[in-house]
């Protein structure tokens, strides 16, 4: 059985209500436990949550991603549905595992096809990263573990449960990403990090059309 059963990426042209309904006959046929969606609406949301409850919503949300914190987490408050976000590491912007795409990455990665993440927009960018790395070093951290730690922080600031997802292919990574959640970002800190979001050169993607935010 499957604990957790996504909808990733939303066809407009059908109904989310149809959509909903088809994988809750999964739920009803004893192969999936709870269903969840990806980057949809607060409206698409509740209108797919009154068809059958949704236990999870993922959406990128990030120090640089800040966009559903307008109208899909309040939904997702709302209806009690936990988020997850994806990319709260920024695609790895955010933990400096690379400053511009189209220079360090290789050809065949699909970051260099992200608007903020090569050329000007990467270079301004980059040039936001100094408040996270000024509050890595003052709680002895990395720049990663901070942006980990802003997002489990959001947790009690819209009140609902906020399971970040960030991608790793490496043990030490793992040891790193789970040591974020001991560390307490003080009110200063977190207000030195809160601007940063609204400053962030370039779009998520070159096509913003699947997400909630280019929908909503």
């Amino acid at each position: 059985m499957i604990d957790l059963y996504y909808m990733h990426r939303r066809d407009v042209n059908v109904p989310i209500e149809e959509t909903v309904g088809t994988m809750a006959e999964l739920v009803r046929e004893g192969k999936v436990k709870h269903l969840g969606l990806s980057e949809v609406t607060a409206d698409e949301l509740r209108a797919a949550h009154a068809v059958h409850p949704i236990a999870a919503v993922q959406s990128e949300w990030s120090l640089f991603s800040r966009d559903v914190e307008a109208r899909v987490v309040p939904a997702a408050r709302e209806l009690g549905v936990a988020f997850v976000p994806y990319s709260p590491l920024g695609r790895g912007f955010l933990a400096g595992s690379f400053a511009d795409a189209a220079r360090d990455l290789t050809a065949d990665d699909f970051r260099r096809r992200m608007p903020r993440y090569s050329g000007e927009n990467a270079a301004a960018n980059a040039g936001l990263l100094e408040p996270v790395r000024a509050v890595a070093e003052a709680h002895d951290a990395s720049p990663g573990q901070i942006a980990l730690a802003w997002i489990h922080r959001q947790a009690a600031v819209h009140g609902l449960p906020v399971v970040p997802i960030p991608g790793t292919r490496r043990p030490t990574r793992v040891e790193e990403n789970t040591a974020a959640t001991r560390i307490t970002l003080t009110e200063e800190e977190l207000a030195l990090l809160e601007p940063l979001a609204d400053k962030v050169a370039g779009n998520r993607y070159t096509d913003m059309a699947f997400t909630s935010a280019g929908r909503e």
